[in-house]
């Protein structure tokens, strides 16, 4: 077995933390952890926080709610996602979630192939917000923001 696929336990506590768009994520499952088949993100989303309008072409997207309230939008269609639902967003689904609870909310979210966590994490090395930057970044891991 390659090291890059031995078993893995990761507790949030000791999570490495990365943090795109000034959110704080931790990542739990690294992509490199799977041989690039899935990585998984803890988030934090305070009341008002989430994404807005975009899609994957490369990847699917899950969430699975922990704690909080969570409007999730795929493709026009809303939904309210609470604890325990999980919810699966095919690649190329346009798509937007956000807190609409009064505390914080947590959540899980995956990608397969692995997308997520190497997008968020270059997100996250930009030292300042860089327009010109983010587009490449965008196209890089085939994520694109709809509108706005």
């Amino acid at each position: 077995m390659s090291k890059s696929t031995e078993p893995w336990i990761r507790g949030r506590e000791n999570a490495e933390i990365i943090r795109p768009f000034g959110n704080e994520m931790k990542v739990m499952l690294p992509a490199a952890r799977t041989g690039g088949t899935c990585s998984v993100l803890f988030a934090d989303l305070k009341p008002g926080e989430g994404a807005p309008p975009h899609l994957h072409r490369e990847y699917d997207e899950y969430f699975f709610v922990v704690e909080g309230t969570i409007s999730l939008v795929v493709d026009g269609k809303e939904s309210t996602i609470v604890p325990g639902n999980l919810s699966f967003t095919p690649r190329g689904s346009i798509h937007s979630f956000k807190n609409i609870g009064a505390s914080t909310a947590s959540m899980l979210e995956w990608t397969v192939p692995g997308g997520n966590e190497p997008y968020f994490r270059a997100v996250s090395e930009m030292t300042d917000f860089d327009p010109k930057r983010l587009a490449e970044i965008n196209e890089q891991f085939a994520t694109e923001f709809i509108g706005g």
